[in-house]
């Protein structure tokens, strides 16, 4: 009885196949063809998706570029901030470097910087002590960057109360003559004090990193702001000329 009604259920299906042959294809045909829209659209979408992740990747990497970009120059800004008003009350003269003096020492630079005046003259990049203009050689001037043994200039310690003195040698960055019972630590920022007619106060220095206890005096080494490995220009600093040279207007007597 079952093997009768399956033998009629397949006669009647592949009667009702043969009578509705072309809808039963085109209907097929339209699933086939709505799936394989379906597959194309997800995997459009992936893609999208995909190159979407590529994209943040990038920019979260640019993103991180750009952060260390806005770190460098708002420490340039923060260096700089008062240079305007340095420039205009120290009478500070742009310079370009030249060549280095004598290779392979790196720490001689000549700059086009004409002889004026009396030396040594401070030489200052976005308001950090790099070195010391020293002489006049023809129309040029010779300078000595902080790496030179023969860079020395007088600084000041700047403490929780109060502003420590010292001397500046280049070479190995050693401030000396600390006065002994005055109270020093790691990370002390350290100042040019402009009281030796050199630089005028403020331009940064560096910031201390060891301290030795002498007979009669305390050093400290400086970890430096100013690279000099990449000179380039800077401003001589023409302060004290400028002053002399209103002083002497006064009276006619020169006050150095």
């Amino acid at each position: 009885m079952n093997k009768k009604y399956l033998i009629l259920f397949l006669l009647g299906f592949v009667l009702i196949f043969f009578l509705f042959k072309t809808q039963i294809t085109g209907f097929f045909n339209f699933l086939k063809l709505h799936f394989n829209r379906i597959e194309t659209n997800i995997y459009n979408e992936l893609s999208t998706l995909k190159n979407q992740s590529l994209e943040i990747k990038k920019l979260k990497k640019e993103n991180v570029f750009l952060k260390n970009k806005i770190a460098l120059l708002n420490s340039l800004l923060y260096n700089c901030k008062d240079f305007k008003k340095l420039i205009k009350d120290s009478n500070l003269t742009l310079a370009k470097t030249i060549s280095y003096a004598s290779l392979p020492d790196f720490s001689m630079i000549y700059i086009d910087y004409k002889p004026r005046g009396k030396f040594p003259k401070g030489l200052v990049y976005n308001n950090l002590a790099a070195g010391i203009v020293v002489k006049g050689v023809g129309n040029y001037s010779l300078a000595y960057l902080n790496s030179n043994k023969k860079t020395s200039y007088t600084v000041y310690i700047l403490d929780a109360n109060s502003s420590v003195p010292g001397i500046f040698n280049g070479k190995n960055n050693i401030i000396k003559y600390i006065p002994k019972f005055k109270n020093i630590k790691k990370g002390d920022l350290v100042i040019t004090s402009g009281l030796d007619g050199i630089f005028y106060k403020g331009a940064k220095v560096g910031v201390i990193e060891d301290i030795e206890d002498k007979n009669l005096y305390k050093e400290a080494k400086v970890k430096l702001f100013y690279n000099d490995l990449e000179p380039n220009y800077f401003y001589v600093v023409d302060k004290f000329d400028k002053i002399g040279k209103k002083e002497e207007g006064r009276d006619g007597i020169k006050k150095h």
